[in-house]
Protein backbone atom coordinates (compact mmCIF):
# COMPACT_ATOMS: atom_id res chain seq x y z
CA UNK A 1 0.00 0.00 0.00
CA UNK A 2 1.50 3.67 -1.11
CA UNK A 3 1.18 6.79 0.80
CA UNK A 4 -2.13 7.60 -1.48
CA UNK A 5 -3.74 4.65 -0.99
CA UNK A 6 -3.30 4.66 2.86
CA UNK A 7 -4.66 8.23 2.94
CA UNK A 8 -7.58 6.96 1.33
CA UNK A 9 -8.01 4.05 3.76
CA UNK A 10 -8.00 6.54 6.73
CA UNK A 11 -10.12 8.67 5.30
CA UNK A 12 -12.64 5.67 4.74
CA UNK A 13 -11.92 5.29 8.55
CA UNK A 14 -12.88 8.70 9.33
CA UNK A 15 -15.97 9.25 7.39
CA UNK A 16 -17.37 6.10 8.81
CA UNK A 17 -16.75 7.39 12.48
CA UNK A 18 -14.47 4.24 13.22
CA UNK A 19 -11.36 7.24 13.87
CA UNK A 20 -12.47 10.79 15.51
CA UNK A 21 -9.11 10.93 17.27
CA UNK A 22 -5.99 10.43 15.80
CA UNK A 23 -2.57 10.78 16.93
CA UNK A 24 0.54 10.94 14.29
CA UNK A 25 4.14 11.13 15.41
CA UNK A 26 7.94 10.00 14.93
CA UNK A 27 11.22 11.65 15.50
CA UNK A 28 12.27 14.83 13.83
CA UNK A 29 11.89 14.79 10.23
CA UNK A 30 10.40 11.06 9.99
CA UNK A 31 7.66 12.89 7.65
CA UNK A 32 5.26 13.40 10.03
CA UNK A 33 4.07 16.63 9.32
CA UNK A 34 3.98 16.58 5.86
CA UNK A 35 1.61 12.93 6.13
CA UNK A 36 -0.55 14.83 8.49
CA UNK A 37 -1.42 17.83 6.42
CA UNK A 38 -1.68 15.42 3.59
CA UNK A 39 -4.32 14.01 5.50
CA UNK A 40 -6.27 16.90 6.42
CA UNK A 41 -6.00 18.10 3.25
CA UNK A 42 -8.26 14.80 2.31
CA UNK A 43 -10.46 15.56 4.60
CA UNK A 44 -13.32 17.98 5.10
CA UNK A 45 -12.06 20.46 7.05
CA UNK A 46 -15.03 22.07 8.64
CA UNK A 47 -15.10 18.73 10.48
CA UNK A 48 -11.79 18.31 11.06
CA UNK A 49 -9.02 19.80 13.78
CA UNK A 50 -5.49 19.50 13.37
CA UNK A 51 -3.58 20.14 16.54
CA UNK A 52 0.04 20.63 15.94
CA UNK A 53 2.24 19.82 18.95
CA UNK A 54 5.43 21.72 18.23
CA UNK A 55 4.32 24.22 20.84
CA UNK A 56 4.12 22.01 23.36
CA UNK A 57 8.18 21.52 23.49
CA UNK A 58 9.06 23.65 26.41
CA UNK A 59 11.43 26.85 25.88
CA UNK A 60 13.13 26.15 28.91
CA UNK A 61 14.85 22.89 28.16
CA UNK A 62 18.28 24.48 28.92
CA UNK A 63 17.34 24.39 32.60
CA UNK A 64 18.26 20.50 32.63
CA UNK A 65 20.57 17.88 30.99
CA UNK A 66 20.25 14.21 30.51
CA UNK A 67 21.04 12.53 33.20
CA UNK A 68 23.19 9.68 30.73
CA UNK A 69 24.58 12.32 29.02
CA UNK A 70 25.16 15.44 31.32
CA UNK A 71 27.53 17.16 28.05
CA UNK A 72 24.31 17.15 25.95
CA UNK A 73 20.93 19.62 25.45
CA UNK A 74 17.63 18.05 26.00
CA UNK A 75 16.28 17.21 22.56
CA UNK A 76 12.55 16.72 22.03
CA UNK A 77 13.23 12.79 22.30
CA UNK A 78 13.10 13.82 26.15
CA UNK A 79 9.45 13.53 27.46
CA UNK A 80 11.12 16.67 29.69
CA UNK A 81 10.87 18.60 27.00
CA UNK A 82 7.13 18.70 26.74
CA UNK A 83 4.45 20.57 27.75
CA UNK A 84 2.17 17.39 28.26
CA UNK A 85 -0.28 18.07 30.67
CA UNK A 86 -1.38 21.01 29.25
CA UNK A 87 -2.16 19.37 25.73
CA UNK A 88 -3.79 16.76 27.09
CA UNK A 89 -5.86 19.10 28.84
CA UNK A 90 -6.29 20.57 24.93
CA UNK A 91 -6.62 17.40 23.94
CA UNK A 92 -9.37 16.04 26.26
CA UNK A 93 -11.28 20.01 25.57
CA UNK A 94 -11.87 19.55 22.09
CA UNK A 95 -12.99 15.92 22.74
CA UNK A 96 -15.28 17.64 25.18
CA UNK A 97 -16.51 19.86 22.72
CA UNK A 98 -14.42 23.21 23.67
CA UNK A 99 -12.84 25.52 21.95
CA UNK A 100 -9.12 26.12 22.63
CA UNK A 101 -6.96 28.97 21.45
CA UNK A 102 -3.30 27.35 20.51
CA UNK A 103 0.12 28.80 21.15
CA UNK A 104 1.56 30.89 19.08
CA UNK A 105 5.11 30.57 17.93
CA UNK A 106 7.23 32.51 15.16
CA UNK A 107 6.78 29.89 12.59
CA UNK A 108 2.69 30.28 13.27
CA UNK A 109 0.65 31.84 14.59
CA UNK A 110 -2.12 32.16 17.47
CA UNK A 111 -6.28 30.42 16.20
CA UNK A 112 -8.51 29.25 17.71
CA UNK A 113 -9.84 25.77 17.22
CA UNK A 114 -13.38 24.74 16.96
CA UNK A 115 -14.42 22.27 19.56
CA UNK A 116 -17.66 21.73 17.34
CA UNK A 117 -15.50 19.89 14.84
CA UNK A 118 -16.41 15.92 15.40
CA UNK A 119 -12.50 14.81 13.79
CA UNK A 120 -9.32 15.81 16.20
CA UNK A 121 -5.90 15.02 14.06
CA UNK A 122 -2.81 15.57 16.80
CA UNK A 123 0.26 15.05 15.03
CA UNK A 124 3.87 15.82 16.69
CA UNK A 125 6.70 14.11 18.98
CA UNK A 126 4.83 14.96 22.09
CA UNK A 127 2.02 12.49 20.99
CA UNK A 128 4.46 9.62 21.73
CA UNK A 129 4.70 10.11 24.58
CA UNK A 130 1.01 10.51 25.45
CA UNK A 131 -1.55 8.58 27.49
CA UNK A 132 -2.27 6.07 24.34
CA UNK A 133 -6.68 5.97 25.43
CA UNK A 134 -6.89 9.50 24.15
CA UNK A 135 -6.47 7.93 20.26
CA UNK A 136 -8.57 6.00 18.78
CA UNK A 137 -5.66 4.82 16.26
CA UNK A 138 -2.05 5.83 16.79
CA UNK A 139 0.65 6.25 13.54
CA UNK A 140 4.52 6.54 13.86
CA UNK A 141 6.95 7.82 11.50
CA UNK A 142 10.56 6.87 11.42
CA UNK A 143 13.58 6.29 8.93
CA UNK A 144 17.04 5.89 8.88
CA UNK A 145 19.80 8.51 10.22
CA UNK A 146 20.89 9.38 6.36
CA UNK A 147 17.37 9.98 5.44
CA UNK A 148 16.91 12.19 8.28
CA UNK A 149 19.74 14.11 8.09
CA UNK A 150 19.12 14.78 4.21
CA UNK A 151 15.69 16.29 5.36
CA UNK A 152 16.97 18.26 8.27
CA UNK A 153 19.58 19.70 6.20
CA UNK A 154 16.71 20.70 3.68
CA UNK A 155 14.13 21.54 5.88
CA UNK A 156 16.00 23.26 8.98
CA UNK A 157 18.33 25.50 6.32
CA UNK A 158 15.62 27.27 4.57
CA UNK A 159 12.47 26.98 7.05
CA UNK A 160 14.20 27.25 10.38
CA UNK A 161 16.80 29.33 9.10
CA UNK A 162 19.57 27.49 10.44
CA UNK A 163 22.64 26.96 10.02
CA UNK A 164 24.14 24.17 8.41
CA UNK A 165 27.55 23.15 10.06
CA UNK A 166 24.87 23.58 12.87
CA UNK A 167 22.83 20.71 11.87
CA UNK A 168 25.56 18.78 11.07
CA UNK A 169 27.35 18.96 14.51
CA UNK A 170 23.90 17.83 16.59
CA UNK A 171 23.11 15.49 14.33
CA UNK A 172 25.05 12.28 16.54
CA UNK A 173 23.66 14.04 19.54
CA UNK A 174 19.79 14.05 18.27
CA UNK A 175 20.55 10.22 17.11
CA UNK A 176 21.66 9.14 19.99
CA UNK A 177 18.82 10.89 22.20
CA UNK A 178 16.13 9.05 19.97
CA UNK A 179 17.63 5.62 20.11
CA UNK A 180 18.11 6.24 23.94
CA UNK A 181 14.65 7.55 25.00
CA UNK A 182 12.56 7.84 22.38
CA UNK A 183 12.69 4.75 19.95
CA UNK A 184 10.47 2.50 22.85
CA UNK A 185 7.82 4.70 21.79
CA UNK A 186 7.40 3.09 18.46
CA UNK A 187 6.29 -0.18 20.37
CA UNK A 188 3.25 2.08 21.22
CA UNK A 189 1.79 3.10 18.03
CA UNK A 190 -0.76 0.89 16.07
CA UNK A 191 0.83 1.31 12.23
CA UNK A 192 4.15 1.92 12.01
CA UNK A 193 5.52 3.58 8.76
CA UNK A 194 9.08 3.60 7.66
CA UNK A 195 10.16 6.47 5.34
CA UNK A 196 13.85 5.19 4.88
CA UNK A 197 15.25 6.49 1.30
CA UNK A 198 12.34 8.77 1.38
CA UNK A 199 10.33 5.53 0.65
CA UNK A 200 6.29 4.62 2.15
CA UNK A 201 6.58 1.02 4.02
CA UNK A 202 3.68 0.16 6.27
CA UNK A 203 4.97 -2.14 9.46
CA UNK A 204 1.95 -3.10 11.17
CA UNK A 205 2.72 -3.33 14.86
CA UNK A 206 2.98 -6.68 15.97
CA UNK A 207 1.41 -6.02 19.19
CA UNK A 208 -1.44 -3.95 17.44
CA UNK A 209 -2.44 -7.27 15.70
CA UNK A 210 -2.48 -9.28 19.11
CA UNK A 211 -4.68 -7.27 20.94
CA UNK A 212 -6.85 -6.35 17.56
CA UNK A 213 -7.58 -10.56 17.33
CA UNK A 214 -8.01 -11.10 20.88
CA UNK A 215 -11.03 -8.26 20.84
CA UNK A 216 -12.40 -10.19 17.60
CA UNK A 217 -12.17 -13.67 19.19
CA UNK A 218 -13.61 -12.35 22.71
CA UNK A 219 -16.49 -10.36 21.16
CA UNK A 220 -18.20 -14.07 20.37
CA UNK A 221 -20.96 -15.51 22.23
CA UNK A 222 -20.28 -18.75 23.91
CA UNK A 223 -22.56 -20.82 21.74
CA UNK A 224 -20.99 -19.37 18.92
CA UNK A 225 -20.28 -22.10 15.95
CA UNK A 226 -17.45 -22.03 12.81
CA UNK A 227 -18.77 -23.95 9.98
CA UNK A 228 -15.65 -24.26 7.29
CA UNK A 229 -15.30 -26.85 4.80
CA UNK A 230 -18.45 -28.96 6.34
CA UNK A 231 -17.14 -28.87 9.68
CA UNK A 232 -18.36 -27.61 12.94
CA UNK A 233 -16.05 -26.41 15.86
CA UNK A 234 -17.57 -25.37 18.98
CA UNK A 235 -16.85 -21.92 20.88
CA UNK A 236 -14.75 -23.38 23.51
CA UNK A 237 -12.39 -24.92 21.04
CA UNK A 238 -12.06 -22.27 19.01
CA UNK A 239 -11.42 -19.77 22.06
CA UNK A 240 -8.64 -22.24 23.29
CA UNK A 241 -7.36 -22.19 19.66
CA UNK A 242 -7.34 -18.36 19.81
CA UNK A 243 -4.05 -18.70 22.41
CA UNK A 244 -2.36 -19.94 19.31
CA UNK A 245 -0.93 -16.31 17.84
CA UNK A 246 -0.86 -17.60 14.47
CA UNK A 247 -4.56 -19.25 14.59
CA UNK A 248 -5.80 -15.99 16.01
CA UNK A 249 -4.36 -13.91 13.38
CA UNK A 250 -5.68 -16.82 10.90
CA UNK A 251 -9.43 -16.42 11.98
CA UNK A 252 -8.96 -12.38 11.38
CA UNK A 253 -8.82 -13.04 7.76
CA UNK A 254 -11.29 -16.14 7.73
CA UNK A 255 -13.90 -13.36 9.13
CA UNK A 256 -13.54 -11.36 6.87
CA UNK A 257 -13.78 -13.48 3.91
CA UNK A 258 -10.10 -13.06 2.92
CA UNK A 259 -9.36 -16.44 2.87
CA UNK A 260 -11.31 -20.23 2.32
CA UNK A 261 -9.03 -22.45 4.27
CA UNK A 262 -10.82 -24.36 7.20
CA UNK A 263 -9.33 -23.18 10.29
CA UNK A 264 -6.84 -25.60 11.64
CA UNK A 265 -6.03 -26.25 15.55
CA UNK A 266 -2.56 -27.55 14.94
CA UNK A 267 -0.61 -25.27 15.38
CA UNK A 268 2.70 -28.56 14.84
CA UNK A 269 2.12 -27.52 10.81
CA UNK A 270 3.11 -24.40 8.74
CA UNK A 271 0.54 -25.16 6.67
CA UNK A 272 -2.19 -24.12 8.61
CA UNK A 273 -4.66 -21.13 8.27
CA UNK A 274 -2.95 -19.60 11.06
CA UNK A 275 1.09 -19.92 9.75
CA UNK A 276 -0.33 -18.34 5.88
CA UNK A 277 -2.14 -15.19 8.26
CA UNK A 278 0.98 -14.31 10.16
CA UNK A 279 2.93 -14.42 6.74
CA UNK A 280 0.12 -11.80 5.36
CA UNK A 281 -1.68 -10.36 8.17
CA UNK A 282 -0.42 -6.58 7.53
CA UNK A 283 -0.98 -7.04 3.62
CA UNK A 284 -4.90 -7.34 4.43
CA UNK A 285 -5.52 -5.23 7.78
CA UNK A 286 -4.10 -2.40 4.94
CA UNK A 287 -5.20 -3.30 1.50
Amino acid sequence: MNKREFINSLVLEVESGKIKTLGIYGHGASGKSTFAQDLYQALDSAKVNLLETDPYITSNRHLVVPKETPNQKVTACLPVAHELVSLERDILALKAGMDILTIAEPWKTSEVLSGAKPILIVEGMSVGFLPKELFDTTICFYTDEETELKRRLARDTTVRNRDASFILASQQMRRQQYLQYYRETESRADVLVDQSDDKFNIKTNKHYIEEKNKKICSSFMLNFEIRSNKKTVSFEKFKKSCQIPCNSRGFVLFYYGAVNYSLSFDARGCDTLGCIATQRASVFLWS
